[in-house]
């Protein structure tokens, strides 16, 4: 196969992590930190999300078949 648009990039990218400092590393994870999780990384309850959860949650489709117990794992309920 060959090269494909954007392998050059993806490599370079690779290649710029593998040899960051380590202080560079702390100071991107902190940024990230700060932008993504403003109040923290511990858990918390948001209760807009917990909302979306009721509404839009998974939600079973119909029972749980039941698992195959046969030896070959050819029966009715795996096939």
């Amino acid at each position: 196969m060959g090269a494909k648009p954007g392998d050059q990039e993806v490599l370079a990218h690779i290649e710029s992590i593998c040899t960051r400092a380590e202080s560079d590393t702390d100071r991107l994870v902190l940024a990230m930190l700060r932008c993504c999780w403003p109040g923290g990384t511990g858990d918390r309850t948001e209760v807009v999300a917990l909302e979306w959860v009721r509404r839009w949650g998974p939600r079973r489709a119909g029972p749980i078949p039941s698992a195959c117990r046969c030896a070959v794992g050819r029966c009715s309920v795996c096939n």
